[in-house]
């Protein structure tokens, strides 16, 4: 029998690490591929040379724009709402406020709830989300692209400019201070989302005109870097249009190309570099390495047990009339 304890072992040894191949595919990736609930995060979106609407001067204006959205966690209610759905739901306060003069009065500013799939980022039509304290109905994804993101045209992104989801386009690939991404666009085609009172003068009319309802139109091309690990987008671009229309004549609302500052990306990078290549090893490196060993081990020590037993039983049996003759000298 002890002949047959090193393949048992070897065998033993190939299950265990099989069954921890499997264990980090199928049980400890899903729970590391989540998005926290604490989450508190500052990003910055900015456009040296802006063209806009001067509301403090009601005129148009130009010059630096300066995005600033502000992103806090709620891990209780997220931690109820999942309780209450028997879904891993993730709530998140966001606030965002564009600034193009440097005052307290802010030129644009929103806050929102969102509620989302931890896993997918997908939009959970639950729970309190909100716009500017008005409750909405969201769709696609809101703040991120799902873990294992895939170089696909599937996708939908949520514009809370004019509350619809709009299709993303897979372009390709791309490096990103040494992170590779994945590079998506999303276009949102011109269309009216809002009215606003404004001085006729501003559309041909006279000085004593009074004032006078403009539609304002919207039309935007977001480009986004994803790292496909984590679906997080450490970098985007935004070329952004708004133009006020009445009577046939138009005004210039905002015209705008605007990106994450460097800072902004560095920090990304920084951030979530580290955490993409971790999770990358427990999903597709950790497994497929244990699993190889695994299945090396197991059919070897197999194969070994057999070799031993072939050898046992070819082994020839002692010659028992040489032994019954005894010492020549003594006898039996």
């Amino acid at each position: 029998m002890r002949k047959y304890l090193l393949p048992t072992i070897i065998m033993c040894v190939g299950a265990f690490i099989l069954t921890m191949g499997l264990l980090f595919k199928f049980y400890a990736y899903p729970r590391l591929a989540v998005v926290p609930t604490d989450q508190n995060t500052t990003q910055i979106v900015q456009d040296p040379d802006a063209k806009f609407f001067d509301a403090d001067n009601v005129k148009p204006g130009n010059g630096e724009l300066t995005t600033t959205a502000r992103i806090i966690g709620d891990p209780e209610a997220s931690e109820q709402a999942s309780e209450e759905t028997g879904e891993d739901v993730a709530i998140w306060n966001s606030g965002r406020v564009s600034d193009n003069n440097g005052d307290n009065i802010p030129m644009d500013g929103s806050t929102e709830v969102l509620v989302f799939d931890r896993h997918t980022g997908e939009a959970i039509n639950c729970c309190g989300e909100s716009k500017n304290g008005e409750a909405v109905k969201r769709s696609g994804l809101l703040v991120k692209f799902p873990f294992d993101t895939q170089p696909v045209d599937t996708y939908n992104w949520w514009d809370s400019t004019v509350g619809r989801a709009f299709p993303v386009k897979y372009t390709g690939e791309e490096e990103l201070q040494g992170m590779n991404t994945y590079v998506f666009t999303r276009e949102v085609p011109e269309t009216k989302y809002a009215t606003r009172e404004l001085p006729g003068n501003l559309f041909g009319g006279s000085a004593s005109s009074g004032a006078v309802d403009a539609d304002r139109y919207y039309s935007n091309k977001r480009t986004f870097w994803v790292d496909p690990v984590t679906g997080v987008v450490p970098d985007r671009v935004e070329d952004q249009k708004q133009e006020f229309r009445y009577d046939g004549k138009t005004l210039n609302a905002l015209e705008t190309t605007s990106r994450f500052t460097p800072d902004t990306v560095s920090g990304n990078v920084e951030e979530y570099k580290s955490k993409s290549a971790q999770l990358h090893m427990v999903q597709s490196t950790l497994p497929l390495i244990f699993t190889i060993l695994g299945i090396l081990l197991l059919p070897g020590g197999l194969v070994l047990s057999l070799v031993i037993g072939r050898r046992r039983t070819a082994d020839p049996e002692p010659d028992r009339d040489d032994d019954q003759r005894g010492d020549p000298v003594f006898g039996r």
